[in-house]
């Protein structure tokens, strides 16, 4: 139990660290900054975390035994993809509602920077100790349902938004609640069983610093849009 109360001291400690409401876009987004182009800009970007994030636990459930664990990991799969409409499937919407053509956003490459990001969860489920994979998913999803619910409002209060535009979020403020309880006690489980917690906390800090990455890649591509447009409006 020392061991399991230290762990989530420090785990929180990271994740205050790269708080991702506090990332200028999201600050942005919170306070009505963002055009329907910056949105359609983060909607096409973000689709391939979104779309991506059901493969990463099947990569995992795969290479497990028999147990709870596999079970819960699965479950959460079906949650993702099989229980009511799949996740991307209201992730589209949003991107729809945005302006984003459906099947572009569906069928497009992620840049190489999201690649980067897709591809930093992939080798985590794929390859490393579970009690570290589990951590990156923990700090990928303890955090979305605030920021779910931040997103949600500020698309009806500031960006006119509606229920279906706002469904991908409306979601998230509660199911993510119950998946990260469940990351919360397998990591338990397998810190009670000997596994290590400094491969724990590095899983919770390459999560943490990837997903605050991804954020970086959207402001900045945003910025130099809207720089391209002003200069054209000088020109």
């Amino acid at each position: 139990m020392p061991q399991q109360n230290a762990f989530w001291r420090q785990a929180k400690a990271v994740l205050a660290q790269f708080d991702l409401l506090t990332h200028p876009f999201y600050r942005a987004w919170t306070c009505g900054e963002l055009s329907k182009d910056d949105l359609r800009l983060y909607a096409g970007e973000y689709y391939h975390q979104v779309a991506s994030f059901p493969a990463y636990l099947t990569a995992m459930h795969s290479r497990l035994g028999d147990g709870r664990l596999r079970r819960q990991i699965l479950a959460n799969a079906a949650d993702e993809e099989l229980r009511g409409t799949p996740h991307s499937e209201l992730w589209l919407q949003f991107a729809e509602a945005v302006g984003a053509d459906r099947e572009a956003v569906r069928t497009s490459a992620p840049s190489p920077k999201m690649a980067e990001i897709v591809d930093c969860f992939r080798r985590l489920a794929e390859d490393a100790a579970p009690v570290k994979a589990l951590a990156a998913f923990w700090a990928y999803e303890s955090q979305v349902p605030r920021i779910a619910k931040e997103k949600a409002a500020g698309l009806r209060e500031r960006y006119g938004l509606g229920d279906e535009a706002c469904a991908y979020f409306d979601l998230h403020t509660t199911v993510d609640q119950y998946h990260s309880k469940v990351w919360e006690d397998e990591i338990n489980a397998c810190l009670a069983n000997g596994a290590r917690a400094d491969e724990a906390l590095q899983g919770v800090e390459i999560a943490a610093r990837a997903l605050w990455k991804a954020l970086d890649h959207v402001e900045s591509a945003r910025l130099t849009a809207r720089q391209y447009a002003t200069q054209q409006q000088l020109a």
